[in-house]
């Protein structure tokens, strides 16, 4: 067997004659990466729609308890009962409106 050569040809003119000799090859490979594309596509969209189904609260809201402490019983009830109040002694400065005799 003897090898035939050939004249040079440029790039552009070899994929010419290739999609010459093989209509319809690159609509044919890209139809299958795009199916394979919708696929994914439509199974990912068909699990977060089943996600989206599926969600339960994972936790109820619980019961108010009341929670005691050991060293709770120790403190005086009239301090636990009211918040602390401000000393009657305690005087503001006044504020800048007032201040300026107006």
């Amino acid at each position: 067997m003897t090898v035939q050569r050939t004249s040079p040809v440029s790039n552009t003119e070899r994929q010419r004659q290739f999609r010459a000799r093989n209509p319809g090859y690159y609509g044919r490979l890209h139809a299958k990466r795009r199916a394979v594309i919708q696929a994914r596509v439509a199974q990912m969209i068909a699990l977060r729609q089943a996600m989206a189904v599926e969600r339960v609260p994972l936790a109820l809201p619980a019961p108010a308890v009341m929670i005691e402490l050991p060293l709770m019983a120790r403190v005086p009830a009239e301090l636990v009962a009211a918040p602390p109040a401000a000393p009657k002694h305690m005087t503001f400065p006044p504020r800048a409106d007032e201040s300026l005799g107006a």
